[in-house]
């Protein structure tokens, strides 16, 4: 049952060392930080010491100057585990910005010009949470979703936050990372904080992509994350057969379902590439897929369609080729990850209108089979 718990720390260029505070970011997916918290819900006072100085332990043998995270595993019983330490300021330094009243990235710049910093004073107040709003939809095993924003209205008021790279027209590209927006709250404990970003959530608007605001609703709202009782490895489990809010209904038979994709780490000469797999004969996410059973399927639309907006990494088909069900057509590239798009039927492809390093939009037919 293990927490993922940070320790905030600054060091200046003469020997001046803070430790300022702990961060929870035990909600993960994929070993990927989704929500984030301070101070953690799982830390008391004497962890919190003991955690502390082995942070500023660590600074001082490696003789480290900047702000800097520094990382361990918790387990129930308070033991505690050095996971790595990151050399800079973290997506979430804004809930330690908001607890402690701090600009860490004005400390971070007079640390760099070699002034003095002292924080010896700051007192640490309340609870603060933050969501990572990614262009992600949770009800599609989180299928990226670049692409442009056609409204956007951030939610604001006392005690909220918002750090953002977007507005409404702009594109979210598919290039990078999916995050476009930080939702931070405080509140004077953490039930406070945990209502409030409810009611923040609710007034964030963002449409034209698929964003994991509905996640994030439903994380706040269970028993777990009430109590700080979820682990590292708790989402995953629980999201199995969950409902998530905002989730748009089953299809009706008469329209095309979306696929679902499948996820798998695929390891090439050493390195670990997650790879998605899309089966549009399914509504749920597919098991690896096999020739035999996807050659006895049930028929489906010949034309294979974009699922997002990506760019084509490799076309592994030709026109002209007679090719099975389950044969990858191409590898669609989106947001860092690496979409293996499959034949739905076995057949001829007699239509391949894309190419390596072209960039297709959702919808847009990628082959078509008869």
């Amino acid at each position: 049952r293990a927490h993922h718990v940070e320790a905030q720390i600054l060091v200046d260029q003469r020997g001046n060392a803070f430790f300022l505070g702990e961060r929870d970011c035990s909600v993960q997916r994929r070993h990927q930080k989704l929500m984030e918290e301070s101070p953690s819900p799982v830390v008391d006072e004497d962890l919190r010491a003991r955690i502390g100085q082995a942070a500023l332990a660590l600074a001082k043998e490696a003789g480290y100057t900047n702000a800097g995270t520094v990382e361990f595993i918790v387990d129930d019983d308070g033991s505690f585990y050095f996971l790595e330490m990151n050399t800079r300021l973290q997506v979430e330094h804004t809930v330690t910005e908001m607890t402690g009243g701090l600009d860490l990235v004005a400390y971070q710049i007079a640390v760099a010009q070699g002034e003095r910093v002292d924080l010896s004073g700051v007192r640490f107040q309340g609870h603060a949470i933050q969501c990572r709003i990614n262009a992600e939809d949770p009800s599609r095993n989180f299928l990226p979703g670049p692409g442009r924003i056609t409204a956007y209205r951030e939610p604001a008021g006392p005690f909220v936050r918002v750090d953002s790279g977007v507005r409404e027209g702009r594109q979210v590209p598919a290039d990078y990372d999916s995050m476009f927006a930080k939702l931070v709250v405080s509140g004077e404990d953490r039930e406070q904080a945990r209502r409030r970003m409810l009611r923040a959530l609710a007034e964030f608007r963002v449409e034209g992509v698929p964003t994991t605001i509905p996640l994030h609703q439903w994380v706040l709202e269970t028993d777990e994350f009430r109590n700080g009782s979820h682990t590292t490895t708790w989402l995953e489990r629980a999201l199995k057969g969950a409902r998530l809010p905002g989730t748009v209904a089953a299809a009706p038979p008469s329209e095309p379902r979306q696929a679902v994709p499948a996820e798998l780490i695929v390891e090439l000469d050493g390195r670990r590439v997650p790879v998605r797999i899309f089966d549009h004969r399914r509504d749920t996410a597919p098991k690896t897929p096999s020739r035999h059973e996807a050659h006895h399927g049930p028929g489906v639309h010949s034309v294979i369609a974009a699922p997002m907006q990506g760019t084509i990494l490799r076309v592994l088909v030709e026109e002209e080729q007679e090719i099975e069900a389950g044969d990858v057509i191409c590898i669609l590239e989106a947001m860092k990850m690496e979409n293996a798009i499959p034949a739905p039927r076995g057949g001829v492809v007699s239509e391949l209108p894309i190419k390596a390093g072209q960039v297709v939009q959702p919808g847009q037919t990628l082959a078509v089979i008869d």
